[in-house]
């Protein structure tokens, strides 16, 4: 009996024990020094408008007492970004925006990354440390209304075309510039079929009111219907330094009416790079096409 009773003290004394323990582990939590803070993503993007490139990234903190700044780091892929190295919150405030803004040297149509770091000992216990980021600007396009286009090699009419304008710069874009009909209009059954391009941007590249677009564009034309070779109306220095020359008869001929230049081509077989056949653009509120050419 009393053998019996030494082994119940044991297994008690043991449970109490281990009680004990698993107590003290379930009651200890893990309280910080001070605020700890955490992005709400590992990752983001922004498309931002060119006139005026800023967003802001929120950044959450664990309490709402007192005011405090936590710093940040920054790691951009170029030197495009303006970042504040810390972030303030006041008091009562659980969450706050870092803002961040892009200055002039941001390019349109690159993607830019940037790395946003807040230090380990400041970031709260699960948090979100480090947040990547990818940023690129986009114009913003507003219509003006309908204009003209007329391209003098590949067609015979002229075309009434919606005209869109970059807000805050002098770059536009003529919508859908070709049509089937159009073309066939203009005897081009046989050549068909080619790509075409949505619109023809263009923009003015300084105060003489010269004009310029990316490379080439395209009318929807194959060289004899070959499928290998579609004709392109390429920008006259981008399809060779030997036409640079050609360039300049780009431009605004008069408020309103712009004359296109391009070098027409077929990649690898040649074409009609050296002669002057000129597409023109009337801007809604222009002249009509048809009383001046």
């Amino acid at each position: 009996m009393k053998k019996l009773l030494n082994i119940f003290a044991v297994v008690t004394l043991s449970a109490v024990l281990l009680a004990s323990c698993n107590t003290e582990q379930i009651t200890k939590v893990y309280e910080p020094d001070g605020p700890a803070y955490s992005f709400i993503n590992k990752a983001g993007s922004f498309t931002l408008p060119a006139t005026n490139p800023e967003f802001s990234v929120k950044i959450f903190r664990n309490t709402r007492e007192g005011s405090a700044t936590v710093n940040i780091a920054a790691t951009p892929s170029a030197n495009v970004f303006t970042v504040p190295s810390a972030l303030t919150f006041e008091d009562g405030e659980g969450a706050a925006d870092l803002q961040i803004s892009l200055t002039n040297e941001a390019a349109i149509g690159l993607v830019y990354t940037l790395k946003l770091t807040i230090g380990e000992e400041d970031v709260s216990v699960g948090g979100v440390g480090t947040i990547d980021l990818k940023v690129n600007l986009a114009y913003n396009w507003i219509s003006l209304g309908n204009g003209q286009f007329f391209d003098s090699w590949a067609l015979y009419s002229i075309n009434t075309v919606e005209i869109r304008k970059a807000e805050g710069f002098e770059r536009y874009r003529v919508m859908q510039p070709y049509t089937k009909e159009l073309l066939l209009e203009a005897e081009w059954e046989g050549w068909l079929g080619g790509p075409q391009s949505a619109y023809i941007e263009f923009w003015v590249i300084d105060d003489e009111k010269h004009v310029k677009w990316d490379t080439n564009w395209y009318a929807g034309l194959l060289y004899q219907g070959n499928a290998e070779n579609p004709i392109k109306h390429y920008y006259p220095s981008a399809l060779g330094a030997s036409l640079a020359g050609h360039d300049a008869k780009s431009l605004f001929i008069q408020d309103k009416v712009v004359r296109l230049r391009p070098a027409i081509y077929i990649d690898g077989l040649g074409g009609w790079q050296n002669s002057d056949n000129f597409s023109y653009i009337s801007l809604p509120g222009g002249p009509n096409l048809n009383d001046i050419l």
